[in-house]
């Protein structure tokens, strides 16, 4: 393996693919040679083809998937076709969007192991790959401990280093941004840069785009499972916004973003507040004394490090957990637990823990009131851009479509007060303005929104509020209007500014 780019690390020839239960195509007649060294990046709207792509890549899409593949793939000029999986993963890493999904081991160091012990290696050797590859991703602080209970950025190390160990020549990842805060994203960025200076071959499926320009050889642009065409890192950056927004995509700079939210009215009594909220957990003090208003009309972001305590937060103002002392009120009238779900609706960040239908269709129908009309099922599926996959299963979405139905669901039920936790997560750039313009639209009439997000180019395109829980409480509560440079110094440090 080589930084010379004079060796073909991958190539396809006429690839296409369609999921065995699906009626289209996911990959139409796709050829592309990527070479040793090279750093590329997949991007398009939700749906166009980039996870498929990557399966077809890893060796997935015909040896775990249900599907057909025509055309030939060559990695490190072998015909991939004859070899089994196993015998894949020495070549190609693949490193998924939620990481959980691929761990196998309850503590680090068994999980980072895992790859080289079925490979056969020597306990020695395995033991030197386990202190090099915790020592490539700086994860000093994560030696001897459970994996679940950590952050998504600490996990996405985890599952960076297990990849790292078995020192493949192609590492695939798929959104890996797709649940990490701004700061954990700046680590990741640093971790795939050192992939590319070993002269690893990079392959990274992709929305958010703002933090790869400085890394990538080429953006390869989707749709409707072809590569329509390619930019170079600095032809990326200089799209203006309209270009990148008729093309779907995110910003590839968050420099100069302007900003976009509504100016809620925040007049009369609030909708929702809460007043001296406790809340610990074994031990763990999450809040000590946690107070905050919220207005009818206002999208106020709730941002934070991870561990803070804003899913807990939500989960008390849904119902779904209990305060330990302190008030939940709701137009000024003190509301109980049980109660509180007749106002107040949360849309988790797990999209698969919420969906339960047999087909998209169906979804809505199971969670429709009496009085809804299957019209107006049809009208809420068109706004949200899922009415061609009415007939699909959920499961056989894509992470964006699965996090734009869960919303759906939401605004069929109708509630006062939308809590909403990471709704931009696996989004691409035209489904995120589409929910940010939905969200106005619920504003306007007067719905309380709260939306945990690390998704500062979502904020400042949405939201009219921040609020900054750290240390118990509500540590900065902010309009975001003129403040758009305060926004981003919270949301890219982790461990807050000082005012």
């Amino acid at each position: 393996m080589g930084k010379d780019g004079d060796d073909l690390m991958i190539r396809l020839e006429n690839i296409s693919y369609s999921y065995s239960k699906e009626t289209g195509i996911s990959l139409k007649n796709i050829n592309l040679t990527v070479k040793a060294g090279e750093f590329v990046v997949l991007t398009g709207k939700s749906g166009c083809g980039k996870t498929t792509l990557t399966r077809v890549i890893n060796g997935l899409a015909t040896k775990f998937y249900d599907g057909r593949l025509t055309g030939k793939v060559f990695i490190n000029n072998k015909d991939l076709k004859p070899i089994p999986l196993w015998q894949i993963g020495k070549t190609v890493g693949s490193i998924f969007q939620d990481p959980r999904s691929q761990f196998f081991a309850s503590l680090t160091e068994d999980e980072i192991a895992f790859g080289c012990e079925n490979y056969g290696l020597h306990r020695s050797i395995i033991e030197k790959r386990i202190d090099n590859a915790i020592d490539k991703i700086g994860g000093q602080g994560l030696i001897g401990k459970q994996i679940y209970p950590m952050s998504s950025g600490e996990k996405q190390k985890i599952a960076i280093a297990s990849v790292y160990a078995v020192n493949p020549f192609i590492y695939v990842f798929d959104e890996p941004s797709a649940n990490l805060d701004m700061e954990s994203v700046t680590k990741l960025k640093e971790l795939m840069a050192m992939l590319k200076e070993k002269g690893h071959t990079v392959i990274v499926a992709e929305h958010r785009l703002y933090y790869l320009t400085e890394l990538v050889d080429r953006f390869l642009y989707m749709n409707e499972g072809r590569i329509i065409c390619e930019y170079t890192s600095e032809q990326m950056k200089n799209l203006n916004f309209n270009e990148v927004k008729y093309l779907g995509l995110r910003t590839s700079s968050l420099e100069s973003l302007p900003y976009e939210g509504e100016t809620a009215l925040c007049s009369g009594k609030p909708s929702m507040e809460t007043e001296n909220i406790y809340f610990s957990y074994k031990k763990n003090n999450i809040f000590s004394d946690l107070t905050i208003k919220a207005y009818a009309g206002d999208i106020i972001a709730l941002i934070g490090h991870n561990g803070v305590g804003k899913t807990t937060l939500c989960k008390i103002l849904c119902g779904l957990i209990k305060e330990q002392s302190g008030d939940v009120l709701f137009k000024g009238k003190p509301i109980k637990m049980r109660k509180r779900k007749d106002f107040a609706y949360f849309v988790g960040q797990n999209t698969d823990s919420q969906l339960f239908g047999e087909s998209v269709e169906e979804e809505l129908s199971l969670n429709k009131p009496n009085y809804i009309e299957k019209r107006e099922i049809q009208r809420i599926l068109k706004e949200y851009g899922l009415w061609e996959y009415k007939s699909r299963h959920p499961a056989s979405l894509s992470g964006g479509q699965k996090q734009r139905l869960t919303l759906a669901v939401a605004d069929m039920i109708n509630p006062n007060i939308f809590i909403l936790d990471e709704p931009t997560s696996g989004l691409d750039g035209e489904n995120m303005r589409r929910i940010s313009s939905h969200l106005k639209d619920l504003s306007k009439k007067g719905k309380t929104i709260l939306v945990i997000t690390h998704d500062y180019e979502f904020a400042l395109s949405t939201c009219n509020r921040a609020i900054k829980i750290a240390n118990g409480s509500s540590e900065l509560d902010f309009p975001i209007k003129n403040n758009s440079q305060k926004l981003f110094s919270c949301m890219l440090d982790s461990n807050g500014i000082s005012e």
